[in-house]
């Protein structure tokens, strides 16, 4: 469902459509906004003083993330509206939007970035390799790659009839060997959206986190449980230099609740459904009590017609076994017989039954 930013400058922007894919942040589904969101944030915290790139920069609320501490930040999409669009709303004096492929960045020298990112993106094109060599002519020696795609395996079984929007996907294994041909260090994250729990040191110089894990067994909720965590998103940290890929990991804490704001919402949607479909229900049993009504009325009215046949034909029966209707019959076998059809008898009695009439009008 899509619903307009408060006060909405959305609507003075050039339009961009909701196609389920590209991620609009006037767009309420919390689910994917984390998702997204997450990404960023996490991206944000090696972007400080830096000259980062954000390629596939889409909506461009991702590299607006960027700017608020990078020294510059450059979008790049191949979506001229989506270009134009970000040029309106984020205004920046750090910040800069332009028009280009994965495969060409225009007029940038090489070796200009410090950081580059690009999420979920790479699903997007068959040529990886004309991407990552576009980044490693962009990205410094010592500068670091951030790119996430969505794990085969993971993503399909959560969506079996698979994405239109994404033409080559990537198991975990091939992505970290294409990393690995471009750079010589590589590390992997995984992210998913999980309901979560967070309890952490308020008065601490460094917060370390250990993850315990809970689930829903078959009649009660198991804890503790030792299964890791399956991502259905690869975060990739690439880079040529030693200790530019150590990362820890993130937790986003949404602190609107949106997403259980969304699940009352859907629920008391589900509610007023199920009302009104109940309403309609009522109302079909009331239209077809009264259709019901009309057709035991029109039986009782065939029933009624189909007497009266039965009489009638009774009451020509008794005529035709009459005597007077066999009198009858015997005369107009007479008539026919003295009188036949078309004769000059037959034509004289016409004429004269023709004058007795006339002359009893």
């Amino acid at each position: 469902m899509q619903h307009a930013a408060p006060d909405s400058i959305v609507e003075l922007l050039p339009a961009l459509e909701w196609t389920g894919e590209r991620y609009l942040p006037w767009i309420r589904n919390a689910t994917m906004s984390y998702e997204h969101l997450h990404r960023y944030g996490f991206a944000a915290q090696f972007a400080k003083g830096k000259r980062v790139l954000d390629l596939g920069s889409g909506e461009g609320y991702g590299a607006n993330i960027l700017a608020r501490t990078a020294a510059y930040v450059l979008g790049v999409d191949i979506d001229p509206v989506c270009i134009q669009h970000a040029s309106f709303k984020y205004n920046r004096r750090n910040l800069a939007f332009e028009i280009g492929t994965f495969a060409k960045v225009p007029r940038h020298p090489d070796h200009s970035f410090d950081l580059i990112v690009c999420f979920e993106a790479i699903e997007h094109t068959t040529d990886h390799n004309a991407l990552l060599s576009e980044v490693k002519r962009l990205l410094k020696s010592d500068g670091l790659f951030i790119v996430s795609t969505p794990d085969k395996t993971a993503y399909r079984q959560e969506i079996p009839e698979g994405n239109p929007y994404h033409v080559r996907e990537l198991e975990l294994a091939e992505f970290h060997r294409l990393l690995m041909s471009y750079f010589r260090q590589a590390n992997l994250l995984g992210q998913r959206i999980f309901p979560a729990s967070s309890i952490w040191p308020l008065q601490a110089d460094s917060i370390s986190v250990d993850e315990l894990s809970a689930k829903q067994g078959e009649s009660e909720f198991e804890y503790p449980s030792d299964e890791r965590r399956k991502p259905i998103y690869i975060i990739g940290l690439a880079s040529d230099s030693p200790g530019a890929i150590g990362a820890s990991g993130s937790v986003l804490i949404d602190s609107s609740m949106e997403l259980m704001n969304e699940t009352g919402h859907t629920i008391q949607e589900l509610a007023r459904t199920i009302e009104e479909s109940n309403e309609a229900i009522d109302y079909l049993r009331q239209e077809n009590g009264w259709y019901l009504g009309r057709i035991d009325y029109l039986n009782q009215t065939v029933e009624r017609l189909q007497d009266c046949v039965h009489a009638t034909n009774v009451e020509i029966e008794t005529i035709y076994s009459s005597r007077s209707w066999a009198a009858v019959r015997k005369w107009c076998q007479f008539r026919d017989f003295v009188f036949p059809s078309g004769s000059l008898r037959k034509r004289f009695l016409q004429a004269v039954g023709a004058v007795y009439d006339r002359a009893r009008s």
